[in-house]
């Protein structure tokens, strides 16, 4: 990750919109003023955005609202470092999945809901 994550992406976006245009695409998050402060990296006029603004600022990055959660985190609090939120199952499939089509990816979605449905349905096992 750079070291100025949202900075560096509101730059890039600069190329393609005017700071109005920033405001508008975010559905009003920030001001175009404040996209200005950004992009030309005047720290002492603004602060990072709250949480409730979130949402409109991933719709313009292209991204999730964790995405950009991760940016500010790292660019205005110093945190470099995320728990991981998947599972370790969940891990060691993600490799072999995301190299699947959006097919198989499908029928094998659609065969563990399956067997979730049946494990739930069968009375639950006591070990011996």
């Amino acid at each position: 990750m750079p070291e100025k994550p949202f900075t560096s992406r509101v730059q890039h976006l600069f190329k393609y919109f005017t700071y109005e245009q920033m405001a508008e695409e975010s559905g009003g998050a920030r001001s175009a003023s404040w996209w200005r402060h950004v992009q030309l990296e005047q720290t002492d006029r603004f602060n990072p955005p709250p949480p409730k603004d979130l949402p409109g600022i991933a719709k313009l990055f292209g991204g999730t609202e964790e995405q950009v959660a991760a940016m500010i985190a790292h660019e205005f609090y110093g945190v470099t470092r995320f728990p991981e939120l998947r599972s370790e199952r969940e891990r060691r499939f993600a490799r072999d999945l995301n190299a699947l089509s959006e097919k198989d990816a499908d029928l094998v979605l659609e065969l563990v809901k399956r067997l979730v449905l049946a494990s739930d349905s069968e009375p639950n096992e006591q070990p011996s």
